[in-house]
């Protein structure tokens, strides 16, 4: 299964919403709907509606297979497309949960002829009062059986035991090795198919946006987009000539959030900020070039900005973090909008992540949510997307009893980082469980955000949500080759394990010589 950005563009009409003191009005002067979280939640949904398509067409089908109609009307989904996938050399493992009327030794007899009948393995049975079912009962069968044997037990049971309420089929939990899968790059090269853009929020169909009816910046814009289309790995990132406008732009902006950053961010942006700007690699004069802030960056951390057109899908995104690698745009924001962006936009890259990337704990925190993201359900992808908007993009942290910014959404935006720090908001612990199922509020500033005791707090707290997910395999990031590993079995711990052993040994050679030096 390949990334939903390879195939799928989405596009939304503007919700127009009403403010509560002006109706007929445009609510919000600060609309930002267009984000991760968004980004993440229509692809569930986009995968959720596939699949569905999918299974009502597969039901068709093996209605033409399977004589008895009953057991199709009580047939889950899962259990359709368990069916579906099956054939008839291979026997697959599934379970399968019944439900019956009748006493529980004509019910569990029943269900024993007939898989015998039919050649089904039975592995393991289990039985139950029913929960659902008045003075019924339940049956969990663990089973192994082909296509044909499965139909023909399905059949039979529906077909003998008059007082079958239930049936249901679910395949089993584990995943068979490259089966089944969902695609993601295993090394850097292949993030080139995982930078296109999926979401379209142009200035050209969207009246909210600053720059809609201004054909200057619309043509500039897509100039811009349509160089970054072209960036492939390996390529040299090339040189933007920025206009005398754009550069107005970001002065205005460097220096409107220049006082604030010293009072409301927290100590590690500062340090950065200041060694970038000591080593000039951001100054309020003119925007810097991605290639020079990339030479900085791989000194400090090994992040490096790679160009995009726009918003990716948050799969895709996510993914590209695994590799310590950040899409980023190239444009700016309207010139008459210079302290509010609907969308990510270069200034927000540059003075918003930059900074925090050149920190090796919040570049680990973001490289451990891509990783985490790898092979994910969209389920999971969604969660992770959540956990990094609500941290990484408008995380706050604690700092001397006061609220300090963190997330780069924060840092790049005058009005919103004044509010997050405000009592105006409610504030709560960041608990990355919890922060995964809350609800993103779009309309305008956040009504709530998490706030961590340190970067290292948070990245604890993510290390130990991350074992709690549901993956048939693990990942290890190889830096020497940039690829990525999977760890499926203990045979696959040896390549991992030596590249250890070498930097622990290194390590301890060094810690030896100090002991020396000491004692000398």
């Amino acid at each position: 299964m390949s990334s939903l950005t390879n195939t799928t563009i989405m596009e939304e009409e503007p919700k127009d919403t009403v403010d509560s003191d002006q109706k007929g009005t445009l609510k919000s002067k600060n609309p930002r709907r267009y984000s991760l979280v968004h980004q993440a939640s229509c692809e569930t949904q986009h995968h959720i509606g596939i699949r569905r398509q999918n299974t009502i067409q597969h039901r068709k089908q093996l209605t033409d297979q399977m004589r008895g109609q009953k057991i199709l009307q009580q047939l889950n989904d899962e259990g359709v497309e368990v069916i579906f996938a099956a054939n008839n050399v291979t026997p697959i493992d599934f379970s399968v949960i019944m439900t019956s009327t009748d006493t529980i030794s004509v019910f569990v007899a029943d269900i024993l002829h007939n898989m015998n009948t039919a050649d089904v393995q039975i592995c393991h049975v289990e039985t139950r009062e029913s929960k659902n079912t008045l003075n019924g009962h339940d049956v969990l069968l663990d089973c192994r059986a082909t296509k044909h044997q499965l139909i023909q037990a399905a059949e039979l049971l529906t077909r003998n035991h008059v007082a079958l309420t239930h049936f249901s089929i679910f395949s089993k939990k584990f995943v068979e090795k490259n089966e089944s899968v969902i695609w993601f790059p295993r090394h850097i090269s292949e993030l080139d198919k995982c930078s296109k853009c999926i979401t379209k929020y142009e200035p050209t169909t969207d009246p909210r946006h600053p720059g809609h009816g201004d054909k200057d910046y619309i043509a500039r814009r897509k100039f811009l987009n349509d160089q970054a289309l072209e960036f492939k790995f390996g390529d040299e990132i090339s040189y933007v000539e920025y206009t005398k406008e754009e550069h107005d732009t970001w002065k205005a902006v460097y220096e409107k959030l220049g006082d604030l950053h010293e009072s409301h961010t927290c100590a590690v942006y500062r340090q950065n900020l200041k060694i970038l700007q000591k080593e000039k690699v951001l100054t309020g004069d003119k925007i810097p070039q991605i290639r020079d802030v990339n030479k900085f960056l791989q000194k400090k951390t090994g992040f490096e900005l790679r160009p995009c057109s726009g918003l990716l899908s948050a799969r895709d995104f996510l993914a590209s973090l695994a590799f310590r690698v950040f899409q980023t745009t190239t444009y700016l924001r309207h010139h008459k909008s210079p302290h509010h962006s609907p969308e990510p936009d270069l200034i927000h890259e540059l003075l918003g992540h930059v900074p925090m990337f050149s920190d090796p704990l919040l570049a680990q925190m973001s490289q451990d949510i891509g990783l985490m993201s790898l092979g994910a359900s969209d389920e999971h992808i969604e969660k992770l997307a959540t956990v990094y908007w609500f941290i990484v993009e408008f995380g706050l942290c604690k700092e001397d009893g006061k609220l300090k910014a963190i997330g780069a959404g924060l840092l790049s935006a005058y009005g919103e980082l004044m509010h997050a720090c405000s009592d105006a908001p409610e504030h709560k612990d960041f608990d990355p469980a919890v922060t995964a199922v809350q609800k993103y509020e779009d309309d305008d500033y956040q009504p709530l955000y998490f706030v961590a005791d340190s970067i290292h707090d948070a990245l604890s707290k993510l290390r130990k949500y991350a074992s709690s997910m549901d993956r048939p395999f693990s990942v290890v990031y190889d830096p020497f080759t940039k690829s990525i590993e999977t760890i499926e079995s203990s045979a696959d711990l040896e390549k991992a394990f030596s590249r250890l052993s070498n930097d622990l040994s290194a390590i301890t050679h060094a810690a030896d010589r100090m002991k020396i030096t000491t004692t000398l």
